[in-house]
């Protein structure tokens, strides 16, 4: 695969980035990262097989794919790895589900791959965040906090800036917001690879902090949802899988043929090499960040604009 790898060198803002995502990573405990799976689906078991088929169907039209041209450059990289961790620890200030965060990072992803935005300045990267967060939490939270509620670590936006961002990714996705994320199809999967009716806590908890991790590493929009959940679930459930016995495992249920094996695997292998249960801060992340002097910068903005 072309994404970088976590023990790859970073540059320096890389550094200071990922260590703040794992930062949020490790504070993200069994409790924080355990979502209630029979919420997902309350359907007649039945008809689940064709409901996920049915998602699987959308996420085709939607535009999710394998596709090489989706790589993340540089810039594209360290601010989307901003973004990400701002998200996350945004999701959890407010108790947003993590479909929630998924979903903002969909449009985050899309919407920079879609149009030319300088990636370098971190106030522009920070301010479509806001708007991604905010048209998200619209699609999915029962509660939605007001923009002047976003305005989180001393960084503050005009309104009038915010909404012109919302309506940016609106037009942009010819207001097509509602994408399938891989917590729609984690209660099928963890139950049948698992063969546990009630699975524990412990593998939804470290299944959902799977995807997390994945979430940090690739281009959203070039991969399933489907098969990122699938991926994530049977790497927690035997991180030792090699493509045969992945084929196996997955041919021993009767799962709906939408899943691509060779997706599947590579999400499986990249997982694998990111080592979620055992991530560690690289070595020269800290001695880094202070011998370059790096900062994090406090971005202000005035009412309507950048100061």
């Amino acid at each position: 695969m072309n994404e970088k790898m976590a023990g790859e060198s970073l540059s320096p803002v890389d550094l200071v980035c990922y260590e703040d995502f794992l930062g949020e990573l490790e504070a993200a405990d069994e409790d924080d990262t355990y979502i209630d799976i029979t919420r997902t689906y309350v359907g007649d078991p039945d008809t689940e097989d064709e409901y996920l088929t049915l998602l699987a169907d959308r996420e085709a039209r939607q535009g999710f794919d394998a596709n090489g041209a989706l790589v993340l450059d540089a810039s594209f990289r360290t601010a989307r790895l901003e973004a990400f961790t701002w998200i996350l620890r945004t999701r959890k200030n407010f108790g947003f589900h993590f479909h929630t965060a998924y979903l903002s990072m969909i449009y985050f992803d899309r919407f920079l791959s879609s149009r030319y935005a300088d990636r370098n300045y971190s106030r522009l990267v920070r301010l479509i965040s806001v708007g991604c967060i905010s048209l998200a939490s619209k699609m999915e939270e029962v509660r939605v906090p007001s923009l002047p509620q976003f305005q989180t670590g001393g960084v503050t936006f005009g309104s009038t800036n915010v909404k012109r961002v919302e309506l940016g990714i609106l037009s942009t996705f010819q207001w097509r917001m509602n994408y399938a994320t891989p917590f729609a199809f984690l209660r099928y999967f963890i139950i049948k690879f698992s063969r546990q009716d009630s699975p524990p806590r412990e593998t939804v908890s470290r299944t959902v902090r799977s995807i997390l991790a994945l979430m940090r590493e690739i281009h959203l929009m070039s991969h399933r949802p489907s098969v990122i959940a699938a991926a994530a679930t049977l790497v927690v459930l035997n991180n030792s899988l090699t493509r045969t016995t992945l084929e196996t495992q997955m041919n021993s249920i009767a799962y709906p043929g939408f899943l691509n094996i060779e997706d599947v695997f590579r999400c499986y292998n990249l997982l694998q090499q990111l080592d979620v249960e055992n991530l560690r801060t690289p070595r020269n992340v800290n001695s880094a960040s202070r011998s370059n002097g790096i900062k994090r910068r406090r971005l202000q903005f005035d009412k309507d604009g950048p100061a």
